[in-house]
C-alpha cells in the first residue's frame, strides 16, 4: 500500500506535472499570483484542479 498522500496513478502524476508547468509559466511570464489577490484566473485553475483531485480520489476509493 502506498504511503499516506502518495499516488501511484499515472493520470494524477501527469495532472500534477501539467498543473506545475502552468503555474510556473503563469508566474514567470504572466505575473500570476496564487495568493488570491492576482485575479480570478489562477484561483479558478487552482479550484478546478482541487475538484479534479478530490473527485479522482473518491472515484478510486469507491
Amino acid at each position: 500500500m502506498p504511503g499516506a498522500g502518495s499516488s501511484d496513478s499515472l493520470a494524477m502524476k501527469v495532472l500534477g506535472a501539467a498543473v506545475a508547468l502552468v503555474a510556473i509559466v503563469g508566474y514567470l511570464y504572466f505575473g500570476w499570483s496564487f495568493d488570491g489577490a492576482g485575479g480570478i484566473g489562477p484561483t479558478a485553475i487552482g479550484a478546478i484542479v482541487a475538484i479534479v483531485a478530490v473527485g479522482w480520489t473518491v472515484y478510486t476509493r469507491v
